[in-house]
């Protein structure tokens, strides 16, 4: 009998652990599910259609979209990080699938095909381009997509006040925010996820300069140099490097040795100071060159 009742002991006790560890194995999979839902349904991914997942990782998202889009679309897996683009590519290839084509980037262009695509996807992506890499990063999406595409960022960081900003200095307007945003995973590190939709502008908003704090001649000459990188009048490659200079001279500002005229420059082309106005200051500027 003591045999018998400790071998229906043990079972009770193992049926017991079964039932204890099987809900959060089920658990977890309706709720990755359910993440994968919400996002295809945010993205609004349609067959056909041309996406990019822009900071890709290893491929989290990049190959639901892929079934999304069908045969006839196509995936941009886009990231910075080699070795996770080299995941995402093996991952592929193992598994066969033909419309993903991965994209090795650099941190100011996601170096897109120009005006190919329906959307760009930003998971978990826009708070970790750096401050000098972020206007051409957002102009690269923005030539990248057709006159009529969405962005689609989505984001753990809970305050997305200079997202939307950023993006309408660089030429996209906000269809809708949803802030914050409810389908997210249980499990997740935050609870203060958003979602911001946006569309190409058919052209580029006026010029605004951010209020971050006490404006300084520093941060001002920064804003300048990205408002004629948007009004194309320097490439990606001035920008970055005016970034490089400003960022790494030693010392304040002294507007006898520094970029004064570049500083006239901007903002002559942005409507600051009228042509002939910026021509004097140009002169004056000349004058006090040691």
């Amino acid at each position: 009998m003591d045999g018998t009742r400790g071998r229906l002991l043990i079972a009770g006790l193992a049926a017991l652990l079964l039932l204890s560890a099987a809900p959060p194995s089920v658990t977890q999979a309706e709720d990755e599910n359910a993440e994968q839902r919400s996002i295809l349904s945010l993205i609004g991914a349609r067959a056909g259609e041309v996406i990019a997942d822009v900071g890709c990782g290893k491929g989290t998202w990049t190959f639901p979209l892929a079934r999304a889009v069908g045969p006839h679309g196509r995936i941009y897996a886009v990231d910075i990080d080699r070795e996770k683009i080299d995941d995402v590519r093996k991952r592929k290839d193992r598994d066969d699938v033909k419309n993903i084509t991965v994209i090795h980037s650099i941190p100011d262009d996601p170096m897109l095909p120009s005006g190919q695509l329906d959307a760009v996807f930003l998971n978990d992506v826009i708070d970790y381009v750096g401050r000098s890499a972020l206007a051409g990063f957002l102009a690269g999406i923005r030539s990248a997509l057709k006159p009529a595409g969405r962005l689609v960022i989505r984001d753990p960081n809970g305050n997305p006040d200079r997202v939307i900003a950023e993006c309408y200095r660089a030429g996209f307007t906000l269809v809708e925010a949803k802030v914050p945003l409810s389908s997210v995973p249980t499990r997740t590190f935050s609870n203060t996820w958003y979602a911001l939709k946006l569309r190409r502008a058919e052209e580029m908003q006026p010029a605004i300069l951010p209020r971050l704090g006490k404006p300084t001649r520093f941060r001002t000459r920064l804003h300048l140099a990205e408002e004629l990188f948007r009004l194309g009048l320097i490439s990606r490659e001035e920008l970055r490097n005016t970034w490089e200079r400003i960022e790494n001279a030693p010392g304040s500002f002294d507007p006898k040795v520094d970029e004064a005229l570049d500083l006239i420059r901007a903002a002559e082309a942005i409507g600051v100071v009228p042509a002939k106005r910026a021509e004097a200051l140009r002169t004056e500027a000349r004058k006090r060159k040691p």
